[in-house]
């Protein structure tokens, strides 16, 4: 055994005195005086048995006295064990899961280095753009039925998050984390800065690396130009990962599975490691899909979506009881400026009501029949867009209260004092980043409470939401604590801003499902919170969620939204690449770090407190002997 200061070992000198000590004591006697004739040979005798050695040491007291100094000599000196075992008992599995590890049997490969590195405690981390914790606390066996459900997603990689959220973790001290993954990409510090913080914490970080290189073809990028024609231009950058010059035939396909469907073909001569773009013109609204047809590595990167939104003519049923022909108000101005929307306004419910996409509610005096009441239920309730605007006829009218299950919110009162702060909130930060709130003046407004689930958008300081909205099946549901009433009476300024048309624009366009180019067509690894809970059609399942993640390739369907997610990611797509992490020099292989820190700590702690023990006895007998 190795000892921190093996000159502390000296005191082990201290034995042999002790020992001297108790063979020479004389040992006690019982002594009978029959008569005063014998004092004196008695004490001869007395003195000569102090020069007698004892063959035996029989008393306690000296065993108790030569642990202590046992104890004390190997506490001066410090024997150094190892604090963490070279197989730990608990593990940490950080397993690449990004598009790269979709190359022929990478994943396979890293399942089988995975199972073969488990210990008795095992926590399995996917690395993708963000670290997903798959399982903690499994045993081996467990461990490995997880770990060979795990696949590759079509994400990018942020290895050193995932291992720093792994030497973070409290229960990760006196573990081992073992990192496996093909190290296409590696962000951040170098491979030896994540050992060394490791280390400090009693940590033993392992790399393995699987993969060889192959060749592969990638569109690596992609944007979208309007043209306005009501068509787009795509452009896109196709790159050649491997040493070889490649010629590439491409295809563009338009709204494919329908009728109205085309594709049209191109092909491009690529140098070794090259790169081209490639545009596409008149690409219409809806779904369309770039396909690089040539075989190769990785199938994710070789297909780019494009989701167009359909502006498709929309038409606008407004119920009120203001008299258009004298005046037209603010709403229906706002609305009628939109394009391809045709606004029917009305007194009186009309028959059919299935022609219409949208309802708006806007009495203010007179309430609609209990018969249409029902009728816009059913309406609403069949999936169609409804909003209902807060007015006097609103709260007060138990005809319109046939309204109150399916609105987002409850209405408690009426609130006549003014001077709330209004704020957009959640969603509505994004959807209303256009419209200013700070010039709008509240006279009187309903008082609110949002219901479970439903999303506010915006909303005044104390007394409720102001635009707030429900899905109901594939429709909404939207309260708009806005009235449009003007002059003397009006319970607030906000239809004489110059924002209020932007805010109908941007309101019916968000329930329409009609976004930016830009929040239809997005990268994987992305992902976005919502304020309810949503039915989200990802490529390969249907789920409800208030959150999606986009680590797949393809079109997601959220409501009334199409979304398309591409990978466009060289980092990923390079799979050509020979010498991806280096750890020792020249040597190219990835070589275990085996952690053994040898430390005296832990051993001379224990043996103090064993120390303390034995002095505490020991002086316990002393004082039983009266010797103290």
């Amino acid at each position: 055994m190795d000892f921190e200061f093996s000159s502390g070992l000296i005191a082990l000198a201290g034995i042999i005195p002790l020992t001297i000590i108790y063979l020479l004591r004389p040992r006690p006697k019982n002594i009978i005086l029959p008569s005063l004739m014998f004092v004196r040979r008695i004490s001869q005798n007395k003195l000569d048995s102090r020069r007698t050695l004892n063959k035996r040491i029989t008393d306690p007291l000296f065993y108790l006295q030569l642990l202590a100094l046992i104890f004390l000599a190997a506490a001066l000196a410090g024997p150094l064990i190892d604090d963490v075992k070279a197989d730990a008992q608990k593990v940490i599995i950080i397993m690449d899961s990004s598009a790269s590890m979709t190359a022929p049997d990478r994943i396979d490969e890293a399942r089988s280095i995975a199972i073969d590195s488990l210990g008795q405690e095992n926590t399995i981390t996917a690395a993708e753009t963000i670290p997903v914790m798959i399982a903690r606390g499994l045993d081996e066996k467990d461990a490995e039925k997880v770990i060979n459900g795990m696949e590759a997603r079509n994400t990018p990689s942020d290895i050193p998050k995932a291992i720093l959220t792994a030497i973070n973790e409290k229960e990760s001290e006196h573990g081992k984390i073992i990192v496996v993954s093909d190290f296409e990409t590696w962000e951040g510090r170098a491979p030896e800065t994540y050992i060394r913080i490791a280390n400090t914490k009693n940590i033993e970080l392992e790399f393995r690396q699987v993969g060889n290189k192959t060749v592969n073809y990638a569109i690596v990028d992609g944007y979208l130009k309007d043209s306005n024609d009501g068509t787009y231009e795509y452009t896109c950058t196709i790159r050649n990962f491997n040493n070889r010059s490649a010629k590439l035939d491409v295809q563009l396909e338009s709204n494919p599975g329908t009728a109205y469907g085309s594709k049209v073909s191109n092909s491009v001569q690529l140098s070794e490691y090259g790169s081209q773009q490639i545009k596409f013109s008149k690409i219409p609204q809806g779904i369309s899909i770039v396909k690089i047809l040539n075989e190769d590595s990785i199938t994710c990167d070789n297909i780019a979506y494009i989701s167009i939104p359909e502006t498709k003519p929309k038409k606008i049923l407004v119920l009120t009881d203001t008299d258009q022909n004298v005046s037209k108000s603010p709403l229906i101005t706002a609305i009628s400026l939109l394009p391809d929307v045709h606004v029917d306004v009305q007194k009186d419910l009309p028959d059919k009501l299935a022609e219409y996409d949208t309802i708006i509610i806007n009495s203010r005096y007179k309430s609609l029949s209990s018969g249409a009441v029902k009728k816009i239920l059913a309406y609403a309730q069949g999936g169609k867009d409804l909003i209902v605007i807060g007015n006097e006829c609103l709260y007060d009218s138990s005809a319109m209260h046939g309204l109150y299950p399916i609105l987002p919110v409850d209405i408690k009162s009426v609130e006549k004092e003014g001077g709330q702060t209004i704020e957009t909130v959640g969603s509505g930060i994004n959807i209303f980043d256009d419209v200013s709130f700070s010039e709008v003046y509240l006279h009187k407004l309903l008082v609110t409470i949002p219901k479970k689930d439903a999303a506010v958008l915006v909303e005044a300081e104390g007394t409720g939401p102001l635009v707030c909205m429900q899905n109901i099946k594939e429709g909404t549901v939207t309260y708009i604590g806005f009235s449009d009433t003007t002059g003397a009476d009006a319970w607030n300024n906000f239809a004489t801003t110059p924002t209020y048309p932007v805010f109908w624009a941007k309101l019916l366009k968000y329930m329409w499902g009609i976004e930016d180019i830009s929040e239809t067509n997005v990268n994987t690894g992305r992902y976005q919170a919502f304020d309810q809970t949503i039915k989200i059609k990802t490529p390969t399942e249907t789920v409800s969620s208030d959150f999606v993640y986009y680590d797949e390739c393809g079109i997601y369907e959220l409501n009334q939204k199409t979304i398309a997610a591409n990978l466009y990611d060289s980092g990923e797509s390079n799979t050509f690449t020979e010498r991806r992490l280096n750890l020792t020099g020249e040597n190219s292989a990835i070589q275990k770090e085996d952690l053994h820190t040898a430390s005296p700590d832990r051993p001379r702690k224990y043996l103090i407190y064993a120390l303390i023990c034995l002095l505490i006895v020991e002086s316990a007998v002393m004082l039983r002997r009266k010797i103290i």
